[in-house]
């Protein structure tokens, strides 16, 4: 597997574990995917002045903002929302 000897050559010559080489990179990988989540969300909240998919749903149910697009952008919220605990989690199970 071309992937292997990759990993294999970028740690004998950095002098770094592959194991640790693996390690760091899945780290880095997961922080990246961490923050585009929070982009999003962060992009979403001020949007509609909000804090949460919480805080979204009750503005559509109270009527405080239009229902389209605002019930399509929820979704989207609360994906995110899934995906970054999601992330969090494997990054904190990474560094345990």
């Amino acid at each position: 597997m071309a992937e292997t000897a990759f990993v294999n050559r970028v740690s004998r010559a950095l002098g770094v574990s592959r194991d640790e080489l693996v390690k760091r990179g899945v780290e880095e990988f997961l922080q990246a995917q961490l923050r585009a989540c929070f982009a999003e969300i962060h992009e979403l909240e001020v949007r509609y002045g909000v804090k949460s998919s919480e805080g979204l749903e009750g503005k559509i149910r109270e009527g405080v903002v239009d229902e389209h697009p605002a019930w399509e952008d929820l979704i989207v919220l609360e994906n995110l929302e899934e995906r970054a605990g999601k992330i969090q989690r494997e990054l904190n199970a990474l560094k345990s």
